[in-house]
């Protein structure tokens, strides 16, 4: 079974973040990596982190507090600078930074992150692996067969979205990077998604999809059977390991060619989604 956004935070907050103390605002914040790991490779990678109360476990990650991270070696040397954005991941209620960071090896690498009124937070490790399982810009789509309105007419069978696009539900992802046109594919499960961000993010590329007439824009449901009582008893599609998931929600981009362009992991902002379509977009 896979790991959410959720329980990979849960996780870094008991083995991989540290704050020194608190800033001017009284707070403690340590440094969470939340991209998944296995996912950062090399190259310019979009890596996520969290900020955290070390006394409360409040995200402290806020659109009005700007933040940079810096980016050392395994023994803590600084490499480079970067400003960091700041993504909601639930609309209103909570969010992350998002920072463009560049790996030329693989490895072991620190990051340390400043942000107004509060203390440095980290260092927090990141792992850059030289061929990550999930596909990554440059890669060819993988031309997985998924699920379509044609063969399951009744939505609800192949999609957890409450309010379901018919649009992105027309061809199979097999069909969509091979035809000669872009494409934009969502794999989210709404219903049963635990860091809660694959409604939002879903919605989002929802808005975004009549902008863009000559794309292709899937969702693709993350499990086989979602008429279940429990998420105990759901499996995931195949799909989700030929694309090397390890958690949802994600957006890929391809272009016309069938080659992966971007890939957003957790939550993304409109400019980015609209960046990277418009990018692929003749």
């Amino acid at each position: 079974m896979r790991r959410s956004i959720a329980a990979l935070l849960g996780l870094s907050l008991v083995v991989a973040a540290c704050g020194p103390g608190s800033g001017e605002s009284g707070v403690t914040p340590f440094a969470v990596v939340a991209s998944a790991n296995g996912t950062i490779g090399l190259g310019t990678q979009r890596v996520m982190f969290a900020l955290v109360d070390l006394q409360t476990d409040e995200f402290l990650a806020s659109p009005d507090r700007n933040a940079v991270v810096t980016l050392r070696d395994e023994n803590g040397a600084p490499i480079d600078t970067y400003d960091m954005e700041f993504i909601w991941t639930v609309p209103e209620s909570r969010g992350l930074y998002v920072a463009y960071m560049d790996f030329s090896e693989p490895g072991t690498y620190q990051a340390t992150i400043e942000t107004e009124g509060m203390a440095e937070a980290g260092p927090v490790g990141i792992v850059v692996f030289e061929d990550p399982l999930v596909a990554q810009p440059g890669d060819n789509a993988v031309p997985s067969v998924t699920r379509t309105i044609v063969d399951y007419p009744d939505l609800a069978v192949i999609s957890s979205d409450t309010d379901p696009d018919p649009e992105m539900y027309q061809k199979s992802i097999d069909q969509a990077v091979g035809n000669g046109t872009p494409a934009v594919i969502t794999f989210a499960t709404p219903v049963w998604c635990a860091s809660q961000t694959c409604g939002p993010l879903l919605d989002q590329v929802k808005v975004l999809r009549p902008d863009y007439p000559g794309v292709d824009f899937l969702h693709v449901e993350v499990y086989e059977d979602i008429q279940v009582a429990s998420l105990e008893d759901l499996e995931t599609i195949a799909a989700v390991e030929e694309w090397g998931l390890p958690s949802e929600p994600w957006v890929f981009v391809v272009d016309s060619n069938g080659v992966v362009t971007a890939s957003f992991e957790g939550a993304a902002s409109d400019n980015e989604l609209a960046t990277a379509i418009g990018a692929v977009v003749s």
